[in-house]
């Protein structure tokens, strides 16, 4: 087996574990949480077990899947521009370090559920602990995904100079990772979620992982950038 093939094999293996690690925790976890936090405790202490392997898959399957698909694309592409690959590759990083440490924000809600569940509705200084690790949690998803979205669009932007993939592959990358990291600033800035914006991105990251594991990636047809 060539090389191209082998390591875009690996590439789009790793993007689809990634994307279905990402997909499942989510869908755990937005299924505990409510707009009421004392519910949410609730939630939890009903389900801690949902809330666990949620954090669980966050942790050891989508965090550590970024840093290993960072790796990756920095050895698909790094010979295209060594700069911009590198500031990619710390994006990426970037990305799964604050992914991991927002997650624990939920993770401790599990403990902390428990102890609601103890104390009774009236613990005003639980729900209040409550909602703060909440918005950790949820704050760190959106601000991970503004790296993503920086990371992405220069990914496929040295995807698309080096032709390792279809150009209108790379396109794709380019507008739908851009789009949905400029909504998650939209919603830091304003509150204002435009979630749906970020179905392209998962649209295309499941046709790139099955065009990957198939096709494998072709050999670099445009010379890298002078001077880098």
């Amino acid at each position: 087996m060539d090389e191209p093939r082998h390591l875009g094999r690996y590439l789009g293996a790793t993007l689809l574990v990634v994307f279905v690690g990402s997909v499942l925790s989510e869908a755990l976890t937005l299924s505990l949480f409510s707009d009421s936090t004392a519910d949410t405790l609730n939630n939890i202490a009903d389900n801690t077990a949902l809330l666990r392997w949620a954090t669980v898959m966050e942790l050891c399957i989508t965090s550590v899947g970024i840093v290993v698909l960072a790796a990756l694309l920095y050895a698909t592409v790094k010979d295209q521009n060594p700069l911009l690959a590198t500031l990619a590759f710390g994006c990426t990083i970037a990305e799964a370090t604050i992914l991991a440490v927002s997650t624990l924000g939920a993770f401790l809600l599990v403990p902390l559920s428990e102890d609601y569940a103890e104390a009774g509705s009236s613990s005003l200084e639980l729900i209040a602990v409550a909602d703060t690790l909440r918005n950790i949690d949820r704050f760190g998803w959106e601000v991970h995904h503004v790296f993503f979205g920086v990371a992405g669009v220069l990914w496929y932007t040295l995807m698309y100079q080096s032709r390792r993939i279809p150009r209108w592959l790379s396109v794709w990358g380019i507008v739908a990772v851009g789009v949905a990291g400029s909504s998650s600033i939209l919603l830091l800035g304003t509150g204002i979620d435009l979630f749906f914006l970020a179905f392209p991105t998962g649209l295309f990251e499941l046709v790139l992982g099955l065009w990957l594991v198939t096709k494998g990636l072709a050999p670099s047809e445009t010379p890298p950038e002078p001077g880098w």
